[in-house]
């Protein structure tokens, strides 16, 4: 068979049989993705959505829950009481028929090879990734697509009654009222505009039975809030988007959006109800958050995930883009083979993209092996019976605990800490004490807080410019020397190390010695790593002849003088075994808030190994990786594991 009659046989497969051969394959990967993966996305904050459905029905107030989002819980609900993996498997349902909608959406539009919509939306990184955690992003963008495509087929009255649904999935779905209002207003159907507020009207009404005041849906929203997570550039967005959209969807898109507007103004009859229901909820949404990230405003946190929301109408836009990609090059090389076989290139590269720039089978963050460390240690010590006063919810995810029982207070304010009793334990955490507005430094070095123990994550996290960590804290009766103990621990003093590598590079030095030098401002030697893309100070280490602590715990230190201010050096490990590589980290090492470019700094970090055997055959590889773009003098650098 020539190619042009293969290229030909493919085109002859009826559309339908094609719909539904996507979708079994894309159903397939995703499911297997979910079996391999031993973790989640979206963080905390998908735990506890998790939770707030999980435990909907033992507590029925979670269905009224604002923060949790009545409607989404209420959907969720059934699926999280069989687990997070059944809830976790309700995303990858709901973000598959996000792109058929899409898919449907664009053949109602009349756009050539619509199929593609399909593709695009399931396999767009920061849509795929989220299938695996517990936000709302997903199930937003289901109903936002569905309810489009329910317009477009002009079922006003039920459009506007799934559209109505959006904001109790995410209340932001209040920026896109007022689009699809453009809609019924240009279609003269202005009789079906109050129905767009029916099911944030009918939840207030049903708040206020069991006792909510009629504004209950907006409880704890201050649009004008502090810029408590902080807030960056209004370009942000635009700038991260080849990462979370992926570039060639990037491509297609920007090419699509710009044909759309093109066709619009030329023919804008024509047009108008692509413009109004696929453009303006993309551009409008995403201006919205770039809005809210630039001036710090709604409790933003400028994360790349908020995006996910708006996926399917980028698909949509994408089609078109993909389309005229492919008959470029039928219109320079006059071949319908040609053009079929760019459209599988640019298939073949979107169904890449996500795996290339994401980690599949999802693990663990690094953050939540702090939670996951903490609960071992509660459970392994009987811990779990007492009572326990917590700033993360997602600790009980963990515990597998419901996070209302009796025996479990969350902590939303300091004062709350003065109704602990001796023997009540307090799980702190960096991230929601800081939120909260409770110092943790005042806790931990307190005379009245015994410290049992500190997780760390498994490699170092900033969270408002502090390293993250959960602490495990006894309320006790005052003692001074409680607060030296405590000490002790967070420091790691309580710990027993071995050396592994030990280098000040003036009597002991690596076998390349070729970047260690001195200068007239620094009379010792020290460690040049130049603006060159490579790894340094590569050291191989085995266990023969020590016995470390499980999980494996390293503890590196080292002096870092940063001559480019602008750039952070990363750091890996790598573990092997009989020639396979088993765990595999990359990160980058911040440097203090305050810290000054023209001195020298003393850095310290700890990384934490999980489930890695420890046999004659495993070698840990460490060292230092430049991206190429900054340059570093290092010195004093040590690693050193802890031991039994």
């Amino acid at each position: 068979m020539s190619f042009n009659t293969f290229i030909k046989s493919l085109s002859d497969i009826s559309e339908k049989r094609l719909m539904y051969t996507l979708i079994a394959i894309i159903l397939g990967i995703d499911v297997a993705i979910l079996v391999f993966s031993d973790g989640y996305s979206g963080g905390s904050y998908s735990v506890m959505h998790y939770q707030f459905a999980r435990w909907a029905f033992t507590n029925p107030e979670n269905l009224l829950n604002s923060w949790a989002n009545p409607i989404f819980t209420l959907l969720a609900a059934p699926f999280a009481l069989l687990g997070f993996k059944s809830l976790q498997l309700m995303n990858i349902i709901l973000g598959i028929l996000s792109g058929y909608f899409a898919y449907r959406v664009a053949k109602e539009l009349k756009m050539k090879s619509p199929l593609l919509a399909l593709v695009i939306c399931s396999f767009t990184p920061v849509f795929m990734m989220t299938f695996y955690g517990g936000t709302t992003e997903v199930m937003f963008a289901f109903i936002a697509i569905l309810g489009t495509f329910l317009l477009i087929k002009n079922k006003f009255f039920v459009g506007a009654i799934v559209i109505s649904l959006l904001p109790l999935i995410r209340l932001d779905g209040l920026i896109l009222l007022p689009v699809y209002a453009i809609y019924f207003i240009r279609w003269r159907k202005i009789k079906f505009l109050p129905l767009l507020l029916s099911a944030t009207v009918l939840y207030s009404l049903i708040g206020m039975l069991f006792g909510k005041d009629l504004f209950w849906l907006f409880d704890g929203v201050k649009i004008w809030s502090d810029s408590i997570y902080g807030h960056g550039s209004f370009t942000q967005f635009i700038v991260r988007s080849p990462g979370f959209f992926g570039i060639p969807n990037e491509i297609f898109f920007v090419t699509g959006l710009v044909a759309g507007l093109w066709l619009y103004i030329r023919e804008r009859k024509e047009y108008s109800r692509e413009f109004v229901l696929v453009v303006l909820p993309f551009v409008i949404y995403f201006l919205a958050h770039s809005f809210a990230w630039w001036q710090g405003i709604g409790n933003s946190q400028g994360l790349s995930r908020y995006m996910a929301a708006i996926v399917p109408f980028m698909a949509v836009m994408a089609t078109r883009g993909l389309y005229l990609f492919a008959k470029m090059f039928f219109i320079i090389f006059k071949s319908e083979a040609v053009r079929i076989g760019a459209l599988i290139l640019g298939f073949a590269s979107i169904i890449h993209i996500p795996f290339a720039i994401q980690n599949y089978p999802v693990s663990l963050s690094s953050a939540d092996w702090a939670l996951s460390d903490a609960a071992e240690y509660i459970k392994a010590n009987g811990l779990d019976t007492k009572k326990i006063y917590y700033t993360d919810p997602a600790i009980f995810y963990f515990l597998n605990k419901n996070p209302k029982c009796n025996s479990c207070i969350e902590v939303k304010n300091a004062d709350q800490l003065k109704t602990m009793k001796n023997s009540d334990l307090l799980l702190l955490d960096v991230t929601f004490a800081n939120i909260n507005g409770i110092s943790t430094d005042s806790i931990l070095y307190s005379s009245g807080f015994k410290l049992m123990q500190a997780f760390n994550p498994e490699t170092p996290v900033q969270i408002f410019g502090k390293p993250y960590f959960v602490a495990l804290l006894e309320r006790s009766d005052i003692d001074p020397l409680t607060m030296l103990e405590n000490q002790k621990i967070l420091s790691g003093a309580n710990k027993s190390y071995a050396t592994l590598v030990k280098y000040d590079f003036d009597s002991s030095t690596p076998t390349d010695t070729s970047t260690v030098s001195t200068s007239k401002i620094n009379r010792t030697a020290y460690f040049r790593i130049p603006k060159k893309k490579m790894n340094y100070l590569v050291t191989e280490s085995k266990f023969d002849t020590i016995n470390p602590i499980q999980p494996i715990t390293f503890k590196v230190s080292y002096k870092q003088f940063r001559k480019t201010s602008d750039e952070n050096l990363r750091y890996f490990v790598e573990a092997i075994s009989n020639g396979n590589t088993i765990y595999n980290k990359v990160f980058e090492v911040g440097t203090p808030a305050q810290a000054n470019p023209d001195e020298w700094h003393d850095l310290s970090f700890v990384l934490i190994l999980h489930n890695i055997e420890v046999t004659p055959e495993l070698t840990i590889k460490t060292g230092f990786w430049n991206k190429r773009k900054g340059e570093f003098l290092i010195d004093d650098y040590r690693v050193e594991v802890a031991v039994k």
